[in-house]
């Protein structure tokens, strides 16, 4: 009886896989098509980044990776759209509770994003890992950072905090700061990240308009005693690893500063690690 139940199922369990093979091909058309319908736009490829079960009445979440050529530049770039393989809709919205399903398609970090480089605080064979991505002169992270940090340092055999620079083009002189805090990290300045997002930037300069490199980084300067130059920083190394930490941040879907993953899943409210604080 065992035996035939075990048979009967095995049909079902290929017509459900087809089924849901089938109904990604027609999604990724779908986004293929309407991607296409702008003219300005040369579409090379859409493949699916991610697929989440949102366990909600057949509803499932996908991100799509979509390679474009605008004005002759190659550029990556991700959209989300939802199926419950009869509709597709570009967001679904709790009626009661007001919130898009958008927050739940976000991926479980893999390892690269626990790399000891980025390491700042806590030992990394803590119980809990935190990974927060931010820039310095976002005014919200200058809240929330310098906070998290000192509670980490704190339990350090609780937490391990990751931490991956996020500069924002919002902030024209972010990226030039991070280099730096970078450089100040490699010579040894110690706490540098939690006195840089102590430093109060904002009183020196307006993060949202001041584009002129060599004052912020004279300020960076004496605030920290470095002398650093603007040759300094623009290097090939410093410019790939900001890079690379934007990559990072693309990748798991971030958007946005102060973001932060909790043993490697969103905290969009940000404080699943205050429960475990001593």
């Amino acid at each position: 009886m065992l035996l035939m139940l075990k048979l009967l199922m095995i049909p079902s369990l290929l017509i459900s896989s087809i089924y849901a093979k089938n109904i990604d091909k027609q999604i990724i058309k779908y986004e293929k098509r309407r991607v296409s319908k702008n003219p300005q736009v040369k579409l090379n490829d859409v493949t699916i980044f991610l697929k989440k079960d949102l366990n909600y009445k057949n509803w499932t979440g996908y991100v799509f990776n979509i390679d474009l050529t605008i004005k002759g530049k190659n550029i990556n770039v991700k959209d989300t759209i939802f199926s419950n393989g009869e509709m597709i809709s570009p967001d679904l919205i709790n009626i009661k509770t007001k919130q898009s399903f958008k927050k739940k398609m976000y991926p479980k970090l893999s390892s690269k994003y626990y790399d000891k480089k980025y390491l700042i605080a806590g030992h990394k064979n803590a119980k809990h890992t935190i990974v927060l991505f931010s820039d310095p002169l976002c005014p919200i992270c200058t809240e929330i950072v310098p906070n998290v940090i000192k509670d980490v340092q704190n339990n350090p055999d609780t937490f391990a905090l990751y931490y991956i620079h996020m500069p924002l083009d919002m902030h024209p002189t972010a990226k030039l700061i991070v280099k730096a805090s970078i450089v100040a990290h490699e010579q040894g300045v110690k706490n540098i990240d939690y006195r840089v997002y102590t430093a109060k930037f904002e009183k020196d300069f307006d993060p949202y308009k001041e584009k002129n490199k060599k004052k912020v980084l004279s300020i960076f300067n004496k605030k920290f005693d470095t002398e650093f130059t603007i040759k300094q920083l623009n290097t090939k190394a410093l410019n790939n690893n900001v890079k690379y930490t934007l990559k990072l941040a693309n990748d798991a879907l971030v958007n946005g500063t102060p973001t932060m993953f909790f043993d490697g899943k969103i905290d969009s409210m940000r404080n699943k690690y205050l429960k475990y604080k001593k």
